[in-house]
């Protein structure tokens, strides 16, 4: 009889951590979907970045328009992050923008922070009331970017001729969550 309770008593405790195993996985599953979810409502974000380009020309009489000239943008390491602008066109001509300089007063002047720029031109022939957003600039942050301001300065052109003088845009770089990192 002893032997027979004590198999008894191992078949119930491992169908006990069995099904606490489950359970556990299960449980993981289900709060890694619904962290991804809500993680992914934050990156259609870029989605909206046209809307706002939009209110920021209503806003505003300059013949171009970039994302980080009215408000300090985040930008986000080891992710290709992107300089958007929008021009407001009159008449038909070859746009372009150019980076002039990128910098940081609060990283280390060591880091050499042009060579995280991707893109650093760009030109188009735009047609009258084209107010689309162009991705004129890209910087690939390296995954051990420092946190710190960005400061982009560019200089638009219309034919060859200046639009604006030089436009300073500012950006933060900040780490991306802990949770992110992990779970997605």
């Amino acid at each position: 009889m002893g032997k027979k309770a004590a198999i008894e008593l191992s078949m119930t405790t491992i169908i006990v951590i069995v099904l606490s195993i489950v359970l556990l996985i299960l449980g993981f599953v289900f709060v890694r979907s619904i962290m991804c979810k809500a993680i992914g409502f934050t990156d259609q974000i870029g989605a909206k970045v046209d809307g706002e380009i939009k209110r920021l020309f209503e806003s505003s009489s300059d013949d171009i328009v970039c994302i980080g000239s009215d408000t300090r943008v985040a930008m986000t390491p080891g992710e290709e992050n992107i300089i958007r602008c929008a021009f407001n066109v009159k008449s038909q001509g070859n746009y372009r923008v150019t980076l002039d300089d990128i910098s940081s007063s609060d990283i280390d002047p060591r880091e050499n922070i042009r060579s995280w720029v991707v893109q650093d031109n760009w030109d188009s022939e735009l047609s009258p009331n084209d107010q689309a957003a162009q991705k004129v600039i890209r910087i690939l942050l390296p995954e051990d970017a420092p946190e710190g301001n960005l400061n982009v300065r560019i200089k638009a052109t219309k034919d060859s001729k200046s639009i604006t003088g030089l436009k300073d845009l500012d950006f933060r770089i900040t780490k991306q969550g802990v949770v992110r990192n992990v779970l997605c």
